[in-house]
């Protein structure tokens, strides 16, 4: 049967039935486990003897499977090791605003070891997604892993050919409870078929939804009516307002300051972080992120003539000064900086932005009103945007770890708390004092649909006057939104209204591309083929490298052609083809 990787207003409205339909959080009674296999393992490690993971040599599957508690407690306690990253985010949005706390000492690590026994410890945690990924990697090399960590599809196919992590496969089946299953599950299985490698389910995924991996176009709209501009409908409406935001004095402080357009270039311009360019891209039909389908077969939307396109305007906005001169060595904090201060006026990025460069804007400028926009396109039909698959990390666990089952009861625990009928998302998600404190969890495995669905809550509730009927997530957001409304806000509360507000907003843009069916998902979603994994990242290397010696005019137009020539040369054309014969069963 065909997966079909676009979603519809049809599937959203059927998945959401299902989550709701018999999938509900903790059931009473779970919180006390019965007599389960951690307690007699625990009395088998105190005699000396050595403990075997509870999915491990068991002489009945079947008996364990009857006796395992989703919920179940180590009473004697358990220790895992992780490695994580950190971020910004992180210290400034929850640490910040919770004296006492850190990444080692907070109420999320509190909550495991009230709720299961688990007690975290750090091996080491770093910031920044590439500082982290750079570390996984020399932590691979070494073979010293800690019990449980984050890695690539990459990388959790080297360890997987390595022998080294565990096939979460009965574990995930057995101890994953009806709850978290619904809702890892809402955008089907794709998470959990990327990680399969011969029958093996090689880690947990953290499940994002699709859907939020978006690229939105944000435009300052008080420079568009400082100026007398339009919301433009078209590229080329598009670059006549980054023109004019570069040239026309957009703040009226008679100072040439300005740049158009916002640019991250590290490590690449399609970071899908704060200046992005994916959606830049979108506009041309040109997806260099993901695979596409073209006459029945996929191929690499980064070597496409629509990218060439792209690129083409791209590099003429840079020659007229719109995009600032260093982003090529910026990262998206150091890019965003620009937008904070009120020096840029048009930008692409994720939903969350308002949470970050925009609101740091807004404080120092209630002035500034960034607006979420569809990406426009060539022809100024709706533009078709691309996705991400939901997921790209997953949580792998070391096959010399005993209880590789503990990581599924944290991801139960963290998603009955966020998202359950006993859980609080006002408490462990995101509450107004810290609104970033679900990041504090070492295992963050996400609801895909719970954004859009807190949005439709809204709208409906606020249609018929029922806002005091909200529950769940939908009241947490309702509640900031209020409070802005009401005039008792702050600039996170600005925020959360840029996204979730009536439209224009995050998700007004977000709902109505489901609802039209525009949301392009990588068709690729199986597990990275064997010179994927040896080759890809060298070959997103050289287009990302590209891309960015065209834009600043260091390399000809001409360039793309060449680059082309040489990704299929050095490994394109292979993993074409074995994408290609995945693609034949998964149709």
């Amino acid at each position: 049967m065909k997966k079909k990787r676009v979603l519809s207003i049809l599937m959203v409205q059927s998945l959401i039935l299902a989550s709701l339909a018999g999938c509900g959080g903790k059931a009473a009674g779970d919180g006390a486990p019965a007599a389960s296999t951690e307690s007699s393992e625990a009395e088998t490690e105190k005699s000396g003897e050595t403990a075997t993971a509870e999915t491990d040599g068991a002489d009945d599957q079947g008996a364990a499977q009857e006796s395992a508690d989703p919920f179940g407690k180590y009473e004697d306690g358990l220790e895992i090791h992780f490695a994580r990253q950190v971020d910004e985010n992180m210290y400034d949005n929850a640490l910040a605003n919770l004296p006492g706390q850190s990444v080692e000492e907070n109420m999320w690590l509190d909550t495991y070891k009230e709720e299961i026994g688990v007690q975290v410890v750090y091996d080491w945690y770093v910031k920044g997604r590439t500082e982290y990924e750079q570390k996984v990697n020399v932590t691979i090399a070494s073979g010293e892993l800690p019990d449980v960590m984050e890695v690539t599809a990459s990388q959790m196919m080297q360890l997987a050919d390595a022998g080294l992590i565990w096939d979460m496969t009965e574990v995930f089946d057995t101890y994953a409870s009806d709850f978290t299953k619904s809702v890892m599950m809402q955008e089907g299985d794709t998470a959990f078929v990327a990680a399969q490698k011969d029958g093996m389910l090689c880690g947990i995924p953290e499940s994002a939804g699709a859907s939020d991996s978006v690229d939105l176009m944000w435009i300052r709209q008080d420079w568009l009516e400082n100026l007398g501009l339009s919301q433009p409908k078209t590229i080329d409406e598009l670059i006549n307002v980054i023109e004019k935001f570069t040239t026309d004095d957009p703040d009226g402080n008679g100072v040439d300051d300005t740049y158009g357009l916002g640019v991250t270039g590290s490590p690449n311009v399609l970071t899908r972080n704060y200046g992005s360019l994916v959606g830049f891209f979108d506009a041309f039909g040109a997806h260099p992120t993901i695979w596409v389908e073209k006459d029945g077969e996929l191929v690499y939307g980064g070597i496409q003539p629509e990218c060439k396109e792209a690129l083409v305007k791209l590099q003429e906005l840079y020659k007229k000064g719109c995009i600032d001169p260093e982003f090529g060595v910026m990262d998206s904090s150091k890019a965003g900086e620009t937008a904070a201060a009120g020096k840029c006026g048009v930008t692409y990025g994720q939903q969350w932005l308002p949470l970050v460069y925009f609101h740091s804007n807004y404080s120092l400028d209630n002035n500034a009103l960034w607006t979420a926009y569809e990406p426009v396109s060539v022809s100024g039909d709706p533009a078709e945007v691309s996705a991400e698959v939901g997921v790209s990390r997953w949580l792998v666990v070391n096959k010399n770890f005993e209880h590789p089952e503990a990581v599924v009861k944290m991801a139960n625990v963290f998603i009955e708390k966020c998202w359950g009928e006993t859980g609080d998302n006002g408490k462990y998600y995101a509450p107004p004092e810290a609104e970033s404190i679900w990041k504090l969890s070492p295992v963050q495995t996400q609801m895909p649909l719970k954004n859009v669905m807190a949005f439709r809550d809204i709208e409906a509730a606020k249609a018929s006057d029922a806002t005091d009927s909200l529950n769940g997530e939908a009241k947490s957001i309702w509640d900031k939104l209020d409070r802005f409304y009401s005039g008792e806000g702050t600039s996170m509360e600005w925020g959360w209204e840029r996204i979730y507000g009536p439209d224009p907003s995050s998700y007004s843009a977000i709902d109505r591309m489901i609802s039209e069916d525009r949301i392009y998902i990588n068709r690729f979603s199986g597990a990275p083929t064997e010179t994927m994994t040896e080759k890809m990242s060298t070959l997103e290397s050289m287009r990302d490298e590209t891309f960015t010696k065209i834009i600043m005019g260091e390399s000809p137009i001409e360039e793309f052609d060449a680059f082309v020539e040489s990704f299929n040369k050095l490994g394109g054309e292979q993993i074409t083809a074995e994408v290609n014969e995945w693609y034949a069963t998964a149709k």
